[in-house]
């Protein structure tokens, strides 16, 4: 749980999305309108869920079974590379789900200052730090697909060695 809070994401994403909820505290006329914002932060929350699921299934195509092998042996083998793509996933859910209660309730709590904070705020803070998360996701995967290809490759100039050797194994040109 450390490394969640700690992380860059959250650490900016949700000061940084309450801070985009004042104006709906602070302004009626602002306040007026965040309905139809929050169902639009459901949506862009709901997509985020959708993008990690992606990467998670491109993860799944392209990790070779080397890869596989070398992640099983770590402490927390696959379980525990997939624990970021998790936390995401779940981050997004949330703030897909309570953009939703919110925009339903919001006729409701427009009236009260202390209710509009919570209802723009919650919401607004969770897809920031949604969206702090995927642009991690993002660097995870991209460095997982790398690693892997890298790790194939050394086993594919492993077998090679032991089959035989080939001229030039393991030089760069």
């Amino acid at each position: 749980m450390g490394a969640v809070v700690l992380s860059p994401d959250f650490y900016v994403g949700v000061p940084l999305g309450l801070l985009c909820s004042l104006p709906v505290v602070f302004s009626v006329t602002a306040a007026a309108t965040t309905q139809t914002v929050l169902l639009g932060i459901s949506a862009v929350a709901g997509a985020l869920v959708a993008l990690v699921l992606t990467a998670v299934s491109v993860l799944i195509v392209v990790i070779t079974p080397a890869f596989g092998k070398i992640v099983g042996r770590t402490p927390r083998g696959i379980k525990g590379l997939m624990r970021p793509y998790r936390w995401v996933i779940a981050v997004c859910a949330v703030s897909c789900a309570v953009s939703i209660v919110a925009a339903l309730s919001w006729p409701w709590i427009q009236s009260l200052w202390p209710m509009r904070l919570v209802g723009a705020g919650v919401p607004l803070a969770t897809l920031f730090w949604g969206l702090g998360g995927c642009l991690q996701i993002i660097g995870l995967t991209t460095r997982t697909i790398d690693q892997s290809r890298q790790i194939s490759e050394l086993e594919e100039r492993a077998a090679a060695l032991k089959a035989g050797g080939l001229a030039g194994v393991g030089r760069r040109h």
